[in-house]
């Protein structure tokens, strides 16, 4: 039936973003699905205009049982179009929410593995491969875009860091939860971070390690 293969999709977006669990790995892009819609689109269109070119002007005005069937599949084909509008949408906010939990850290992002603690789909165990082509590029756009316009900031600003919890006080106990090697500070200060290691320092120097999950305040 015209429109199921779009429910379908949909759906299983919907279904997505019902979960209370926050950061569910975002489902693998729906290429072979998205496909037939398509198929299926561009099959009703044809359709439509073989029948008003063979019936005529006269009979589309006066057989309201050909209007009928060319309005439904018109409808249909305008159903599948919304479907999937709605579809790269929902897609869309979940690259930039995860984004912007990342801390701006692309880089970081596409290579971040699933957390196992929250039952990951199998076909998407990072979001680099749950991504089509043209949603990598679009992330990376949207990063360039964020980078060029927090750049005019960043010696007072950091536009990407998490505003959730603001800071109690400038300092901030950590613990290294994994090695993240030898990071330069904003003071200059290099600083090698292993696994269980504990420091006091300042929180805008550590605040995107402590984001992207290398150090945890303590």
């Amino acid at each position: 039936m015209y429109g199921d293969l779009a429910l379908q999709l949909v759906t299983a977006s919907h279904r997505s973003t019902l979960s209370t669990t926050p950061q569910l790995p975002l489902p693998k892009y729906a290429l072979p699905l998205i496909l037939s819609i398509c198929l299926e689109t561009r099959q009703l269109g044809q359709s439509i205009t073989s029948a008003a070119e063979t019936h005529g002007q006269v009979s589309l005005s006066q057989d309201r049982s050909l209007v009928c069937n060319l309005t439904v599949q018109h409808l249909a084909a305008r159903r599948n179009k919304r479907c999937l509008l709605a579809y790269l949408q929902t897609r869309i906010g979940g690259m930039k929410e995860r984004y912007w939990d990342a801390g701006g850290g692309l880089a970081y992002l596409l290579t971040q593995p699933s957390k196992q603690n929250v039952n990951p789909d199998a076909d998407a165990p990072d979001l680099r491969s749950a991504l089509s082509p043209q949603e990598l590029d679009f992330l990376r756009g949207y990063n360039s875009l964020m980078l060029d316009y927090k750049s005019d900031f960043l010696d007072v600003l950091d536009l990407t860091a998490s505003i959730d919890k603001p800071p109690g006080e400038l300092m901030v106990d950590v613990r290294v939860l994994k090695d993240a090697g030898e990071v330069v500070l904003e003071g200059g200060e290099r600083i090698e971070f292993r696994k269980g290691e504990r420091f006091r320092l300042a929180r805008s120097g550590v605040e995107r390690l402590i984001i992207q999950g290398f150090l945890e305040e303590v």
